[in-house]
């Protein structure tokens, strides 16, 4: 039977290993934290901060079981982080101590777990990084005993057929929750993505931040004519790793760019483009890139560009419209609520409920 909780109507888990720099440091019950208290255990990227909340869930950290190709390359290559990782990492539980009959939904970061089949719940996994063999596998078949496979580039089934399957599920983002938390008045400058700075500084995603990409904000600042804003400190590692973990960072990062009015991230280097989601969650007008998925289905029209020659133009169009201004924050919101709140929620429930079915019978 489902549980009462809020969000989604579903009693969740969420599950990592140590050794994934993502995520909070720190095993955590809903009921002994809340959306503002969980940067206290949460030092780098914010990714799924808003999915615990809106689904106000558990987080539990278990030994590590293995090593993705993601997380060889995040943690296995540097000895270092691993030792942090293990020093700073808190509240760890084995999974046999992990109560899985009291959840309706569990979701894994990378396919950790040894699913049994006798499990009532219903089994998810995000892959951490879309270019991990185990997301391209994954898009055909989700690893044994899931049921879901999360695919955050949104390029599976947006609907639940039978299971198990991939779906379509982008990192998702609830505005109402964002923006409570970072009510920031909003200031005449535009936040810009740390990949555009070292797109224009010839750097690659690996790259370690340096003074050439400083030197790229200057410029950008001089061409756009409006006070730009940016982190560049917190990608010195890769990840934005660091020992001893920035903790408060990532609200740290949120507060300031909810003081943003424009957020732009154009350029060659990318993803799914989980930072304009980011922005337009907590309020800002986003220009982005026809290339990354989550700015085609954001993105106002107008507000998209083919290259980085084309953002200048967009944004100072922009910039000079109050009419566009409202009109593409109606966009953003709408795009929001249906691709990335209420419709993946929805997909859940519906999971859930076919997963209840399967199992009863």
């Amino acid at each position: 039977m489902l549980s009462q909780a809020l969000g989604a109507g579903l009693k969740t888990a969420l599950i990592k290993q140590v050794l994934d720099v993502f995520g909070p440091w720190s095993g955590v019950k809903w009921r002994d934290t809340s959306p503002k208290k969980l940067f206290e255990v949460w030092p780098s990227k914010a990714v799924y901060w808003e999915l615990t909340c809106m689904l106000q869930a558990d987080w539990y950290i278990i030994p590590e079981t293995s090593l993705s190709e993601y997380s060889r390359d995040a943690v296995g290559r540097h000895p270092q982080r691993v030792e942090a990782l293990r020093k700073y990492t808190k509240n760890i539980t084995p999974v046999a101590s992990i109560p899985f009959d009291e959840y309706d939904l569990v979701i894994s970061f990378d396919d950790i777990l040894d699913v049994s089949v006798k499990q009532s719940a219903v089994f998810a996994y995000y892959a951490q990084e879309h270019w991990d063999r185990l997301y391209g596998m994954s898009l055909q078949t989700p690893a044994s005993g899931y049921d879901l496979f999360l695919a955050h580039m949104m390029d599976a089934d947006y609907a639940i057929t039978a299971l198990p399957q991939a779906v379509s599920f982008p990192y998702v983002h609830d505005p109402g929750i964002a923006r409570s938390v970072f009510s920031e008045a909003k200031e005449e400058q535009a936040w810009i993505d740390w990949r555009m700075l070292k797109t224009l500084a010839g750097q690659g995603l690996g790259d370690p931040w340096t003074s050439e990409a400083e030197a790229a904000g200057q410029r950008l600042h001089g061409i756009l004519g409006t006070p730009i804003r940016y982190s560049g400190k917190a990608h010195e590692q890769t990840y934005g790793f660091a020992d001893p973990p920035n903790w408060g960072d990532a609200a740290a990062y949120l507060k300031a760019l909810a003081q943003c009015k424009y957020y732009v991230g154009v350029g060659g280097i990318g993803g799914a483009g989980q930072g304009l989601a980011e922005a337009a969650s907590i309020g800002c007008l986003c220009i982005g890139q026809v290339g990354n998925q989550y700015h085609r289905v954001i993105c106002h029209p107008a507000c998209l560009c083919q290259d980085l020659a084309q953002m200048p133009a967009r944004l100072r169009v922009l910039r000079e419209s109050r009419s566009l201004q409202e009109e593409v924050l109606r966009h953003q919101d709408d795009a929001l609520r249906d691709y990335f709140y209420q419709g993946p929620l929805n997909l859940l429930r519906e999971a859930v409920k076919v997963k209840s079915t399967k199992y009863k019978t």
